[in-house]
C-alpha cells in the first residue's frame, strides 16, 4: 500500500511538475511573442523617422545648389552690365573726340586762301591735278579779251617784242606724240592758254636752240613732266595751233620756264621776264 502511495504520489508530483512546466511555458510565450512585436514596432518607427531626415538632407542640398547656382548667374549678369556700360562709355569718348577735331578742323566755306593754296601746292603734281588749279587757269583765260587773238597772241604782255613772229614746224608722227605729251605732263591742268604758253616755249627753244627734231628738246632741256599720260584733246589742238597754224601764245620769246607755287629759282628769274600765267612763271634767255 506505502508502494502504491509512493508511487501515487511521484506520479501527482512528476503531474504537478509537468502542468507547472507548460503552465511557465504558457505564460512566457506572450511575453517573448510581445518582446517581438515591441522590437519590430520599434525598428519601424525607427525606419519611419529615418525617412524623413534623409528627405530634409536632399532638399537640402538641393537648396543649396540652387542658391549657388543663382549667384554664379547674378555674377554673369553683372559683369556682362560692367562690359556693356564701359563699352558705351568708351563710344561716347570717341564720339566727343571726333566732334571736338569737326569743330577745329576749317570747313570749305571758312577755309582761307592760303589754306587751299597749301593743300594744291602738297598734292598737285604734274601726272594729277587738282579741279581747283583747272578754274584757276579756266579762269585766268576768261581775264583775257579777244583782242590780242586777233592779232595771233593768247594774252597780251607788258612788254611784247614787235619783232616777234611765231613760225610752224613740219613734225613726225612720234615729234607730234612727244609734243602732246610734254605739254600734257607740263601744264595738264592749265587750259588751252597755259598749255599754249608751254608748247611756244619748246617750239621756240626748238628753232633758237637749232635743234633737228623735239625728242633732243625734252632730253636736253630740262622737262620733268611725265610723258606717259595720255594727251587731251586739248593738248592736241595746242600742238596743231602752236606747231601746224604757226601761232602764239604772247608776242616775246619764251625759253624757260617754272612753278613758283613749288620752288623758288634765282636763276630763272636772273633771266628775262615775260609774263606770268597761273603759277607759272616764263622767261627769255
Amino acid at each position: 500500500m506505502s508502494r502504491v502511495m509512493k508511487k501515487s504520489t511521484r506520479f501527482v508530483t512528476l503531474s504537478l511538475c509537468i502542468a507547472l512546466l507548460f503552465t511557465n511555458t504558457l505564460i512566457l510565450a506572450p511575453e517573448v511573442g510581445a518582446a517581438s512585436d515591441t522590437t519590430k514596432t520599434e525598428t519601424e518607427m525607427t525606419i519611419n523617422s529615418n525617412i524623413p531626415a534623409a528627405e530634409d538632407a536632399v532638399l537640402t542640398q538641393r537648396a543649396i545648389a540652387i542658391d549657388e547656382a543663382k549667384k554664379e548667374a547674378q555674377a554673369a549678369v553683372s559683369e556682362q552690365l560692367a562690359i556693356i556700360a564701359l563699352e558705351e562709355e568708351e563710344a561716347k569718348e570717341e564720339e566727343t573726340e571726333t566732334l571736338s577735331t569737326e569743330a577745329q578742323e576749317p570747313t570749305a566755306e571758312t577755309a582761307t586762301p592760303s589754306d587751299s593754296a597749301e593743300d594744291t601746292d602738297s598734292e598737285d603734281s604734274a601726272e594729277s591735278s587738282s579741279t581747283s588749279d583747272e578754274e584757276y587757269y579756266e579762269d585766268s583765260d576768261a581775264d583775257y579779251g579777244t583782242a590780242e587773238a586777233a592779232y595771233g597772241f593768247l594774252m597780251g604782255i607788258d612788254n611784247p617784242d614787235p619783232s616777234y613772229a611765231g613760225c610752224t614746224i613740219s613734225l613726225s608722227d612720234s615729234e607730234r606724240d612727244i609734243a602732246e605729251r610734254m605739254i600734257m605732263g607740263e601744264a595738264g591742268s592749265c587750259g588751252f592758254t597755259g598749255m599754249a604758253l608751254v608748247a611756244q616755249c619748246i617750239r621756240d627753244t626748238y628753232v633758237q636752240g637749232g635743234y633737228s627734231n623735239i625728242h633732243d628738246v625734252l632730253n636736253e632741256n630740262g622737262y620733268y613732266g611725265s610723258t606717259s599720260i595720255t594727251p587731251s584733246e586739248t593738248a592736241r589742238e595746242v600742238v596743231s595751233y602752236i606747231f601746224d597754224q604757226g601761232g602764239s601764245a604772247v608776242q616775246h620769246s619764251i625759253r624757260v620756264f617754272y612753278a613758283s607755287n613749288y620752288c623758288t629759282s634765282e636763276w630763272h628769274e636772273s633771266q628775262e621776264y615775260v609774263c606770268s600765267y597761273g603759277y607759272v612763271r616764263f622767261f627769255d634767255m
